[in-house]
Formats: structure tokens, C-alpha cells, sequence
């Protein structure tokens, strides 16, 4: 049977106290079979080994996929020199300066809604010809900005821009020097920003 030894400091002086916590429930405390120092819940582990520094997953390489992160709702975090620079949120969106607040791609030679792909985007929505509504999932503050490109249907001349920034949507204006109305197989909208 393994042994619990408790052995005092040689040149300390102090008095360690094992307090029991209120409660009438048994509780087992399980050690590692390995040797190490116990981290305090009030301590921050700078003085542990292997604690802090680069992130790394065994060894110089990876060798195979890792996954961080939690199976609830809140969100992640990453930071630098005391600065969050990331945020990933369980909705999956990555929220930073450097990541697309919003994106989508359509057709918009037709007047239905009709988003192949996209990010943080509801809907594109058909307003009248050559002006659609690109609704986002999750509003995004005034402080953004938006491109939109398309690919022309036959050399029209196509002409596009964006307007109307508003929390809730982006309008975006297609429209074409031969004939009236949107002539664009595909369009393309981003959004940057706050």
C-alpha cells in the first residue's frame, strides 16, 4: 500500500495548515503518480515548469490535428502585449481588425435571394433593378467598410458600388452602360471593420 508523507522544511519556521472545508460531504483528493509542485487556486503558475511561454503540442511539430477550445458558449480569446487581437465566438465568427466581419456571394442577374456562400450574411435581398440588400446575421457598427466586386454577364460594362451603411445592412448598386437593371452572374460583397 502507498504511503501519504508529510515532511516539513529544514530552515522554514512557518506552520502548514490543512483546513477541512463546511462540508458533510466525503471527499477524496486524488494525487498525480508523478513529481511536481501543486498549483494554489489563487496562484498564477509562473513558477511551475512547462507552464507559460510558446504554445506547443508535443514536441517541435504537431504531427497530427489539435483542437482548442470548449463545448460551451463562451468565447476565446487571444491577446498580445496585453491587447486582445482575436476573438472566436461559438457562433463561429472571428472578430478582429483583420478578419471579415461579413462576406457573401450571389447571382445577381435574377431578383431572388440566392447567397451560395457566405459569412455573417442573412440574406441578399432584391430592392429594385440594379439595387440589392446585403442583411447581416449579426450587426456590425458604423465604423466598417464594404467592396463589393461582380463578374459581368457579356461584356456590358458593368458598373458597381456600395451604399446605404447601416448596422443591420449594406446596399449595393449593380448596374450595366447597355440596358437597365443588374447584368451580373456573380457578385461578390465583404465587409471590414469594428
Amino acid at each position: 500500500m502507498a504511503k501519504v508523507k508529510i515532511q516539513g522544511h529544514s530552515s522554514g519556521t512557518g506552520i502548514l495548515t490543512v483546513t477541512a472545508p463546511n462540508t458533510s460531504t466525503d471527499r477524496t483528493i486524488t494525487l498525480p503518480d508523478a513529481t511536481g509542485t501543486l498549483l494554489n487556486s489563487d496562484g498564477d503558475g509562473s513558477s511551475l515548469t512547462g507552464v507559460g511561454g510558446d504554445l506547443s503540442f508535443g514536441g517541435d511539430t504537431f504531427g497530427a490535428d489539435k483542437t482548442i477550445g470548449s463545448n460551451d458558449t463562451y468565447s476565446l480569446s487571444f491577446e498580445t502585449d496585453g491587447t486582445e487581437r482575436l476573438q472566436l465566438h461559438s457562433d463561429g465568427r472571428g472578430l478582429s481588425q483583420f478578419t471579415a466581419k461579413a462576406w457573401c456571394k450571389w447571382n445577381a442577374n435574377t431578383t431572388s435571394s440566392n447567397v451560395t456562400y457566405g459569412h455573417n450574411v442573412s440574406s441578399v435581398s432584391y430592392v429594385s433593378a440594379g439595387h440589392w440588400r446585403v442583411n447581416y446575421t449579426n450587426n456590425l457598427t458604423y465604423n466598417y467598410s464594404a467592396q463589393i466586386t461582380c463578374e459581368d454577364n457579356g461584356g456590358r460594362n458593368t458598373t458597381f458600388r456600395v451604399g446605404e451603411f447601416e448596422l443591420s445592412y449594406c446596399g449595393v448598386y449593380i448596374t450595366n452602360m447597355s440596358q437597365s437593371g443588374a447584368v451580373a452572374n456573380i457578385a461578390c460583397f465583404t465587409a471590414f471593420g469594428e
